[in-house]
């Protein structure tokens, strides 16, 4: 228990109250189009701008400036900034793999880089199509000089996004098992295990062939059969059998790792409620996405239904 953070905590927890429940996505999911479903948002803390939302691609910006005050708010409130600096560190690790995409493989859009940051956008920017990272902080550099290397010998993307998620995971780690923070620790534990899963499958169906394939996925699987989320790798990965795709084990990871940080709300001092509050507020406007998006593309909302993560909060009466 850490007294410290009585006056955040409480900030945090007057902003939980406004967490979409599962009643209002209902409702915005049942819109009869996307014009109808940002209606649904005019009483939320999403209203502020939402106005000047007129498509698909103006709500993704709307979402990212969202996200981008909830980061602020975290960073006002925190009193170790050395770890919810973490979630900022995340965006950075994002914009180096749009850069270097940018950079090898085809332009990338504005929009699609993160903030806020730790390093400035365009400083960032001009280090990767320069090879210059000496500017940068030494992870960073280090990162950069790594993935360079990699995609000079192998010119594989992927395996670029591989090696930068286990970059930042492991240092995130690191950081948080240096401040004795278990919540975190458990937290990007979660993390690496599902990214090393998701990374194991992709690795496997990108290098061999189908029939090879589903031997080695049940070795693997069964590999496992002792950790918590058995059950849901079992799930998604017959999913993903069935359809070609990995969207439902991603809703299922994401699903998993939201169960967990919802620990924090039973939390009523520390850190614990502001990271919480932070992967609550990301799977919230991950859901928001998916829903705009969906209805974008005209899916029926028992499709757009089935891709939604679990929300933070339960229903409240209404």
């Amino acid at each position: 228990m850490d007294n410290r953070y009585a006056y955040a905590v409480g900030k945090i927890r007057a902003r939980e109250v406004r967490l979409l429940d599962l009643h209002k996505l209902s409702s915005i999911l049942e819109a009869e189009n996307v014009a109808e479903a940002l209606k649904g948002l005019s009483d939320t803390d999403y209203r502020e701008g939402l106005a000047l939302v007129k498509g698909e691609e103006d709500f993704d910006l709307h979402l990212s400036r969202q996200m981008e005050s909830v980061y602020g708010l975290i960073s006002e409130l925190t009193l170790d900034p050395e770890l919810t600096d973490l979630f900022i560190l995340r965006n950075d690790f994002h914009n180096i793999k749009v850069a270097i995409k940018k950079k090898y493989v085809a332009l990338a859009a504005e929009e699609y880089y993160l903030a806020p940051s730790i390093v400035d956008r365009e400083e960032l920017i001009e280090a990767v199509g320069t090879g210059n990272f000496f500017r940068l902080p030494p992870l960073l550099a280090g990162a950069l000089e790594k993935i360079e290397g990699i995609y000079s010998a192998e010119k594989n993307i992927q395996l670029i996004d591989i090696t930068l998620d286990e970059i930042y995971l492991s240092h995130s780690l690191q950081v948080a098992c240096q401040a004795k923070c278990e919540f975190l620790e458990r937290l990007f534990l979660i993390q690496i295990d599902l990214t090393n899963i998701r990374s194991f499958l992709r690795l496997k169906e990108m290098a061999k062939e189908r029939d090879y394939l589903e031997d080695s996925l049940e070795s693997f699987v069964d590999s496992l059969r002792f950790k918590d989320y058995y059950e849901i790798l079992k799930s998604g990965i017959e999913h993903w059998k069935k359809s070609g795709s990995f969207s439902f084990l991603e809703k299922l990871f994401d699903d998993y790792l939201l169960n967990f940080a919802k620990r924090a709300k039973y939390i009523s001092f520390g850190i614990e409620p502001l990271i919480g509050y932070l992967v609550a507020k990301e799977m919230e406007v991950k859901n928001l996405r998916t829903v705009i998006v969906g209805k974008s593309n005209r899916l029926s909302p028992e499709l757009i239904k089935e891709r939604l993560r679990e929300s933070y909060i339960g229903s409240r009466s209404h």
